[in-house]
Protein backbone atom coordinates (compact mmCIF):
# COMPACT_ATOMS: atom_id res chain seq x y z
CA UNK A 1 0.00 0.00 0.00
CA UNK A 2 1.13 3.24 -0.91
CA UNK A 3 0.44 6.54 0.64
CA UNK A 4 0.01 7.98 -2.79
CA UNK A 5 -3.00 6.03 -3.31
CA UNK A 6 -3.96 5.74 0.43
CA UNK A 7 -7.62 5.55 1.66
CA UNK A 8 -9.19 7.35 4.35
CA UNK A 9 -12.21 4.98 4.52
CA UNK A 10 -13.28 3.55 7.17
CA UNK A 11 -15.59 0.50 5.38
CA UNK A 12 -14.52 -3.07 6.57
CA UNK A 13 -16.72 -5.08 4.46
CA UNK A 14 -16.60 -8.33 4.55
CA UNK A 15 -13.80 -9.23 6.68
CA UNK A 16 -14.25 -13.16 7.53
CA UNK A 17 -14.20 -14.95 10.94
CA UNK A 18 -11.51 -13.79 13.45
CA UNK A 19 -8.11 -16.33 12.97
CA UNK A 20 -6.50 -17.79 15.92
CA UNK A 21 -2.80 -17.35 15.39
CA UNK A 22 -0.27 -20.57 15.68
CA UNK A 23 2.30 -20.66 19.20
CA UNK A 24 6.12 -18.90 18.69
CA UNK A 25 8.57 -20.74 20.40
CA UNK A 26 9.81 -17.43 21.74
CA UNK A 27 8.11 -14.52 22.99
CA UNK A 28 8.90 -11.56 24.36
CA UNK A 29 6.44 -9.12 26.17
CA UNK A 30 6.75 -5.70 26.34
CA UNK A 31 7.01 -4.90 29.95
CA UNK A 32 8.18 -1.03 30.14
CA UNK A 33 5.76 0.11 32.63
CA UNK A 34 5.58 -2.84 34.53
CA UNK A 35 7.77 -4.59 36.99
CA UNK A 36 9.09 -8.06 37.06
CA UNK A 37 7.71 -10.20 39.88
CA UNK A 38 9.72 -13.37 39.13
CA UNK A 39 13.65 -14.07 37.65
CA UNK A 40 15.08 -15.68 34.51
CA UNK A 41 15.01 -19.24 35.13
CA UNK A 42 11.64 -19.50 36.13
CA UNK A 43 9.17 -21.58 35.08
CA UNK A 44 6.13 -20.56 34.79
CA UNK A 45 2.56 -22.01 33.82
CA UNK A 46 -0.12 -20.04 30.84
CA UNK A 47 -1.46 -17.11 33.13
CA UNK A 48 0.91 -17.01 35.71
CA UNK A 49 1.28 -13.69 36.48
CA UNK A 50 4.93 -12.30 35.95
CA UNK A 51 4.86 -8.47 36.38
CA UNK A 52 3.02 -5.99 37.93
CA UNK A 53 1.86 -2.31 36.27
CA UNK A 54 3.88 0.25 37.68
CA UNK A 55 1.05 2.76 36.97
CA UNK A 56 -2.47 3.40 38.08
CA UNK A 57 -5.24 1.49 36.64
CA UNK A 58 -2.95 -0.47 33.78
CA UNK A 59 -3.36 -4.27 34.10
CA UNK A 60 -0.64 -6.55 35.44
CA UNK A 61 0.90 -9.12 32.76
CA UNK A 62 0.84 -12.74 32.33
CA UNK A 63 2.37 -15.21 30.47
CA UNK A 64 0.65 -16.11 27.36
CA UNK A 65 1.82 -19.61 27.50
CA UNK A 66 3.63 -21.93 29.51
CA UNK A 67 7.82 -21.87 29.45
CA UNK A 68 10.89 -20.55 30.80
CA UNK A 69 11.74 -17.06 31.68
CA UNK A 70 15.13 -16.27 29.65
CA UNK A 71 15.59 -12.84 29.85
CA UNK A 72 14.13 -9.75 31.69
CA UNK A 73 15.00 -6.53 30.18
CA UNK A 74 13.93 -3.06 30.71
CA UNK A 75 11.71 -2.94 27.79
CA UNK A 76 10.47 -6.77 27.99
CA UNK A 77 10.44 -10.13 29.44
CA UNK A 78 12.04 -13.03 27.09
CA UNK A 79 10.19 -16.75 27.68
CA UNK A 80 11.40 -19.85 26.07
CA UNK A 81 7.96 -21.93 25.29
CA UNK A 82 7.95 -25.05 26.60
CA UNK A 83 5.53 -27.57 28.35
CA UNK A 84 1.79 -27.08 28.52
CA UNK A 85 -0.31 -25.90 31.93
CA UNK A 86 -2.56 -23.37 33.10
CA UNK A 87 -2.46 -21.61 36.37
CA UNK A 88 -5.55 -21.95 38.22
CA UNK A 89 -8.46 -20.08 37.60
CA UNK A 90 -9.81 -16.90 39.03
CA UNK A 91 -13.36 -16.37 39.57
CA UNK A 92 -14.90 -12.93 38.59
CA UNK A 93 -16.36 -11.67 42.32
CA UNK A 94 -20.34 -11.38 42.80
CA UNK A 95 -20.04 -8.05 43.58
CA UNK A 96 -19.57 -4.95 40.91
CA UNK A 97 -18.25 -1.54 41.71
CA UNK A 98 -14.06 -1.20 43.23
CA UNK A 99 -14.04 -4.84 44.22
CA UNK A 100 -14.88 -5.70 40.66
CA UNK A 101 -12.41 -3.16 39.08
CA UNK A 102 -9.53 -4.17 40.70
CA UNK A 103 -10.13 -7.94 39.64
CA UNK A 104 -10.21 -7.11 36.17
CA UNK A 105 -6.90 -5.13 36.61
CA UNK A 106 -5.26 -8.12 38.71
CA UNK A 107 -6.47 -9.96 35.41
CA UNK A 108 -4.65 -8.10 32.85
CA UNK A 109 -7.21 -5.84 31.95
CA UNK A 110 -6.61 -1.61 31.95
CA UNK A 111 -9.35 0.45 34.08
CA UNK A 112 -8.18 3.52 33.93
CA UNK A 113 -10.79 4.86 32.21
CA UNK A 114 -13.67 2.45 34.34
CA UNK A 115 -15.31 4.65 36.81
CA UNK A 116 -18.70 6.15 37.25
CA UNK A 117 -20.29 8.38 34.92
CA UNK A 118 -23.30 9.08 33.78
CA UNK A 119 -22.67 8.64 29.97
CA UNK A 120 -20.97 5.13 28.38
CA UNK A 121 -19.65 5.45 24.95
CA UNK A 122 -18.93 2.15 22.62
CA UNK A 123 -16.81 2.90 20.08
CA UNK A 124 -17.75 0.51 16.95
CA UNK A 125 -15.82 2.57 14.76
CA UNK A 126 -12.48 1.67 13.23
CA UNK A 127 -9.57 3.56 14.36
CA UNK A 128 -7.78 3.98 11.09
CA UNK A 129 -8.35 2.66 7.42
CA UNK A 130 -6.90 -0.99 7.05
CA UNK A 131 -7.74 -2.23 10.83
CA UNK A 132 -10.95 -4.03 10.25
CA UNK A 133 -11.01 -6.18 13.89
CA UNK A 134 -14.18 -4.80 15.54
CA UNK A 135 -16.53 -6.53 12.36
CA UNK A 136 -15.67 -10.29 13.61
CA UNK A 137 -15.91 -9.44 17.38
CA UNK A 138 -19.32 -7.99 16.83
CA UNK A 139 -20.54 -10.65 14.52
CA UNK A 140 -19.05 -14.01 15.67
CA UNK A 141 -18.31 -12.83 19.62
CA UNK A 142 -21.55 -11.31 20.38
CA UNK A 143 -21.99 -12.55 23.50
CA UNK A 144 -18.67 -12.36 24.70
CA UNK A 145 -18.98 -8.49 23.92
CA UNK A 146 -22.57 -7.99 25.61
CA UNK A 147 -20.79 -9.71 28.36
CA UNK A 148 -18.13 -7.19 28.24
CA UNK A 149 -20.68 -4.35 28.52
CA UNK A 150 -22.89 -5.66 30.99
CA UNK A 151 -19.13 -5.63 33.34
CA UNK A 152 -18.70 -2.24 32.46
CA UNK A 153 -22.04 -1.21 33.40
CA UNK A 154 -21.86 -2.57 36.97
CA UNK A 155 -18.62 -0.87 37.61
CA UNK A 156 -19.73 2.28 35.85
CA UNK A 157 -23.62 2.57 36.51
CA UNK A 158 -24.67 4.92 33.25
CA UNK A 159 -27.53 6.14 32.93
CA UNK A 160 -26.71 6.37 29.05
CA UNK A 161 -25.25 4.26 26.26
CA UNK A 162 -24.51 5.06 22.90
CA UNK A 163 -22.88 3.05 20.24
CA UNK A 164 -21.06 5.18 17.98
CA UNK A 165 -20.84 3.31 14.27
CA UNK A 166 -19.51 4.31 11.30
CA UNK A 167 -21.93 4.45 8.32
CA UNK A 168 -21.96 1.27 6.30
CA UNK A 169 -20.47 -0.51 8.72
CA UNK A 170 -22.48 -3.24 10.35
CA UNK A 171 -23.20 -2.55 13.76
CA UNK A 172 -26.44 -3.80 15.83
CA UNK A 173 -27.55 -1.64 19.14
CA UNK A 174 -26.88 -2.86 21.88
CA UNK A 175 -30.30 -3.43 24.31
CA UNK A 176 -31.29 0.15 26.21
CA UNK A 177 -28.63 1.72 23.64
CA UNK A 178 -28.48 4.63 21.49
CA UNK A 179 -26.83 4.22 18.41
CA UNK A 180 -24.88 7.26 16.58
CA UNK A 181 -23.43 7.03 13.19
CA UNK A 182 -20.31 9.17 11.51
CA UNK A 183 -18.60 9.53 8.18
CA UNK A 184 -16.86 6.32 7.66
CA UNK A 185 -13.79 8.62 7.14
CA UNK A 186 -10.76 8.99 8.78
CA UNK A 187 -10.38 10.52 11.71
CA UNK A 188 -13.46 9.99 12.72
CA UNK A 189 -13.33 6.76 14.86
CA UNK A 190 -10.94 8.13 17.02
CA UNK A 191 -11.50 8.70 20.21
CA UNK A 192 -11.63 12.60 20.60
CA UNK A 193 -13.78 12.94 17.82
CA UNK A 194 -16.02 10.14 18.94
CA UNK A 195 -16.77 11.08 22.18
CA UNK A 196 -17.29 14.89 20.38
CA UNK A 197 -20.18 13.29 18.44
CA UNK A 198 -21.91 12.22 21.86
CA UNK A 199 -21.44 14.51 24.08
CA UNK A 200 -20.13 17.46 22.16
CA UNK A 201 -17.39 18.35 24.39
CA UNK A 202 -13.72 18.42 23.18
CA UNK A 203 -10.89 15.87 25.56
CA UNK A 204 -7.64 15.88 25.67
CA UNK A 205 -5.89 13.19 24.96
CA UNK A 206 -4.63 11.47 28.32
CA UNK A 207 -7.62 13.48 30.30
CA UNK A 208 -10.86 12.01 31.35
CA UNK A 209 -13.79 13.58 29.52
CA UNK A 210 -16.69 15.20 31.75
CA UNK A 211 -18.82 12.29 33.29
CA UNK A 212 -18.46 10.11 30.53
CA UNK A 213 -16.24 7.21 29.44
CA UNK A 214 -15.30 5.54 26.18
CA UNK A 215 -14.62 2.17 25.21
CA UNK A 216 -14.01 0.18 22.27
CA UNK A 217 -15.82 -3.05 20.72
CA UNK A 218 -11.96 -4.79 21.38
CA UNK A 219 -11.96 -3.38 25.12
CA UNK A 220 -15.53 -5.44 25.70
CA UNK A 221 -14.55 -8.35 24.39
CA UNK A 222 -11.18 -8.34 26.28
CA UNK A 223 -13.52 -7.80 29.46
CA UNK A 224 -15.63 -9.99 27.93
CA UNK A 225 -13.56 -13.04 27.50
CA UNK A 226 -11.69 -12.53 30.99
CA UNK A 227 -15.30 -13.03 32.75
CA UNK A 228 -16.08 -15.64 30.52
CA UNK A 229 -12.71 -17.92 31.20
CA UNK A 230 -11.97 -16.68 34.69
CA UNK A 231 -8.23 -16.56 33.14
CA UNK A 232 -6.09 -13.54 32.51
CA UNK A 233 -5.87 -11.52 29.04
CA UNK A 234 -3.12 -12.33 27.35
CA UNK A 235 -3.87 -11.88 24.02
CA UNK A 236 -5.09 -9.46 21.51
CA UNK A 237 -7.48 -8.20 17.85
CA UNK A 238 -5.08 -7.65 15.29
CA UNK A 239 -5.65 -7.14 11.72
CA UNK A 240 -2.88 -8.54 9.25
CA UNK A 241 -2.85 -8.73 5.48
CA UNK A 242 -6.62 -8.29 5.09
CA UNK A 243 -7.56 -10.97 8.27
CA UNK A 244 -8.18 -10.51 11.61
CA UNK A 245 -6.37 -12.61 14.07
CA UNK A 246 -6.48 -13.57 17.84
CA UNK A 247 -2.41 -13.30 18.44
CA UNK A 248 -0.62 -13.94 21.92
CA UNK A 249 1.17 -10.78 23.54
CA UNK A 250 4.73 -10.79 23.44
CA UNK A 251 4.56 -12.69 19.92
CA UNK A 252 7.30 -11.27 17.96
CA UNK A 253 6.93 -9.73 14.58
CA UNK A 254 9.74 -11.78 12.76
CA UNK A 255 6.75 -14.64 13.46
CA UNK A 256 3.67 -12.88 12.67
CA UNK A 257 5.54 -11.85 9.11
CA UNK A 258 6.14 -15.53 8.37
CA UNK A 259 2.91 -16.95 9.35
CA UNK A 260 1.48 -14.52 6.96
CA UNK A 261 3.84 -15.47 4.33
CA UNK A 262 5.73 -12.25 3.71
CA UNK A 263 8.93 -11.72 4.02
CA UNK A 264 10.44 -8.04 5.48
CA UNK A 265 13.95 -6.92 3.03
CA UNK A 266 16.42 -4.41 3.72
CA UNK A 267 15.18 -0.97 3.62
CA UNK A 268 11.46 -1.95 5.08
CA UNK A 269 9.39 -0.71 7.26
CA UNK A 270 7.09 -2.93 9.72
CA UNK A 271 4.37 -0.80 11.41
CA UNK A 272 2.65 -1.75 14.49
CA UNK A 273 -1.03 -0.19 13.93
CA UNK A 274 -2.15 1.63 11.46
CA UNK A 275 -0.19 3.73 9.15
CA UNK A 276 -1.27 7.26 9.97
CA UNK A 277 -0.59 6.79 14.10
CA UNK A 278 1.53 3.49 14.10
CA UNK A 279 4.75 2.89 15.51
CA UNK A 280 7.81 1.23 13.29
CA UNK A 281 9.15 -1.56 15.43
CA UNK A 282 12.61 -1.38 16.20
CA UNK A 283 13.13 -5.23 14.80
CA UNK A 284 11.64 -8.49 13.99
CA UNK A 285 12.09 -9.38 17.33
CA UNK A 286 10.08 -7.08 19.42
CA UNK A 287 6.61 -8.24 20.55
CA UNK A 288 3.24 -6.95 20.25
CA UNK A 289 1.90 -5.84 23.05
CA UNK A 290 -1.88 -5.71 24.24
CA UNK A 291 -3.11 -2.42 22.17
CA UNK A 292 -1.56 -3.60 19.10
CA UNK A 293 -4.06 -3.72 16.59
CA UNK A 294 -2.73 -3.88 13.06
CA UNK A 295 0.87 -4.84 11.07
CA UNK A 296 1.69 -3.75 7.88
CA UNK A 297 4.80 -4.04 6.14
CA UNK A 298 5.51 -0.80 4.30
CA UNK A 299 8.54 -0.95 1.12
CA UNK A 300 11.11 0.81 1.14
CA UNK A 301 10.03 2.15 -2.05
CA UNK A 302 6.45 3.20 -1.04
CA UNK A 303 5.40 5.73 1.29
CA UNK A 304 6.68 9.05 1.69
CA UNK A 305 10.54 9.18 3.00
CA UNK A 306 10.72 11.76 5.86
CA UNK A 307 13.23 14.66 5.33
CA UNK A 308 14.59 17.49 7.39
CA UNK A 309 13.28 20.11 4.86
CA UNK A 310 12.35 23.51 6.32
CA UNK A 311 8.54 24.32 6.45
CA UNK A 312 7.42 26.07 3.72
CA UNK A 313 4.65 27.55 5.44
CA UNK A 314 2.26 26.33 2.92
CA UNK A 315 -0.66 25.82 5.54
CA UNK A 316 -1.53 22.62 4.18
CA UNK A 317 -1.42 20.56 7.81
CA UNK A 318 -3.04 23.73 9.57
CA UNK A 319 -5.97 23.14 6.86
CA UNK A 320 -6.37 19.59 7.21
CA UNK A 321 -5.62 19.49 11.31
CA UNK A 322 -8.92 17.94 13.10
CA UNK A 323 -7.87 19.90 16.49
CA UNK A 324 -7.29 23.51 14.84
CA UNK A 325 -3.96 23.83 15.86
CA UNK A 326 -0.58 24.67 14.08
CA UNK A 327 1.08 21.91 13.08
CA UNK A 328 4.19 23.33 11.53
CA UNK A 329 4.67 25.68 14.18
CA UNK A 330 4.75 22.73 16.70
CA UNK A 331 7.35 20.85 14.92
CA UNK A 332 9.68 23.67 14.94
CA UNK A 333 9.76 24.16 18.70
CA UNK A 334 10.46 20.64 18.36
CA UNK A 335 13.10 20.67 15.89
CA UNK A 336 15.33 23.74 17.85
CA UNK A 337 14.24 21.95 21.15
CA UNK A 338 12.41 24.61 22.56
CA UNK A 339 9.72 22.19 23.85
CA UNK A 340 7.58 24.49 26.86
CA UNK A 341 7.55 27.45 23.64
CA UNK A 342 5.36 24.31 22.31
CA UNK A 343 2.51 24.87 25.20
CA UNK A 344 1.87 28.27 24.16
CA UNK A 345 0.44 26.84 20.40
CA UNK A 346 -1.61 23.89 22.32
CA UNK A 347 0.35 20.82 21.53
CA UNK A 348 -2.39 18.86 24.47
CA UNK A 349 -4.87 19.53 22.12
CA UNK A 350 -3.61 17.57 19.56
CA UNK A 351 -4.98 14.48 18.80
CA UNK A 352 -2.06 12.44 16.84
CA UNK A 353 -3.81 11.91 14.30
CA UNK A 354 -1.05 11.84 11.56
CA UNK A 355 -2.76 13.95 8.82
CA UNK A 356 0.05 16.30 8.74
CA UNK A 357 2.54 14.61 8.49
CA UNK A 358 0.12 13.18 5.32
CA UNK A 359 -0.15 16.50 3.96
CA UNK A 360 3.05 17.63 4.19
CA UNK A 361 4.36 19.05 1.01
CA UNK A 362 8.26 19.10 2.89
CA UNK A 363 7.78 15.78 3.83
CA UNK A 364 8.83 16.48 7.63
CA UNK A 365 7.84 14.02 9.83
CA UNK A 366 5.31 16.43 11.94
CA UNK A 367 3.57 13.76 13.98
CA UNK A 368 6.90 12.36 14.98
CA UNK A 369 7.68 16.28 16.13
CA UNK A 370 4.53 16.43 18.15
CA UNK A 371 5.14 13.15 20.34
CA UNK A 372 8.96 14.25 21.03
CA UNK A 373 7.93 17.33 22.24
CA UNK A 374 5.03 15.88 24.40
CA UNK A 375 7.12 13.42 25.94
CA UNK A 376 9.94 15.97 26.25
CA UNK A 377 7.70 18.22 28.54
CA UNK A 378 6.67 15.28 30.32
CA UNK A 379 10.30 14.59 31.83
CA UNK A 380 10.50 18.18 32.49
CA UNK A 381 7.59 18.29 34.42
CA UNK A 382 8.37 14.75 36.25
CA UNK A 383 11.64 16.75 37.02
CA UNK A 384 10.30 19.89 37.90
CA UNK A 385 7.72 17.91 40.52
CA UNK A 386 10.41 15.81 41.84
CA UNK A 387 12.77 19.36 42.44
CA UNK A 388 9.71 20.68 44.71
CA UNK A 389 9.11 17.75 46.12
CA UNK A 390 12.53 17.61 47.42
CA UNK A 391 12.69 21.53 48.31
CA UNK A 392 9.77 21.17 50.20
CA UNK A 393 11.02 18.11 52.32
CA UNK A 394 14.22 20.19 53.20
CA UNK A 395 12.09 23.00 54.01
CA UNK A 396 10.03 21.05 56.38
CA UNK A 397 12.94 19.42 57.88
CA UNK A 398 14.48 22.97 58.36
CA UNK A 399 11.41 23.88 60.27
CA UNK A 400 11.63 21.15 62.36
CA UNK A 401 14.92 21.61 63.20
CA UNK A 402 14.38 25.55 64.25
CA UNK A 403 11.32 24.05 65.97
Amino acid sequence: MTMSTYSFSLLTGETGPLVKGSSPDRLSIPAQAHTPILAEGDQVLSGTKIAKARLSGLGDLHAPLAGTIREITPEAIVMDVGRAGHAPESPAPEEGGEELKEWLRSQGVSVRHLEKVTTLVVNAVPPEPGISTYDPLLKDYRKTVELGLETIQRIAEPSKVFLVAAKGNKANAFPNCTVLHVSPVYPNGLDQLVLKTVTGEETLIGKKPNDAAIFSVSDLYFIGRVMETSRPLTETVMTLGGQNHLIKIGTPIGHLVKEAGATVMPGDRVVLGGLMRGMTALNLQQGVDKSTTGLTILRSKEGLIPTDNFCLGCGECERHCPARILPGMISRCSEFKQFERAEDFHIHSCIECGLCSYWCKAQRPLLQYIRLAKYEIALLRTSSDAREEEFTSKSDQQDEVKA
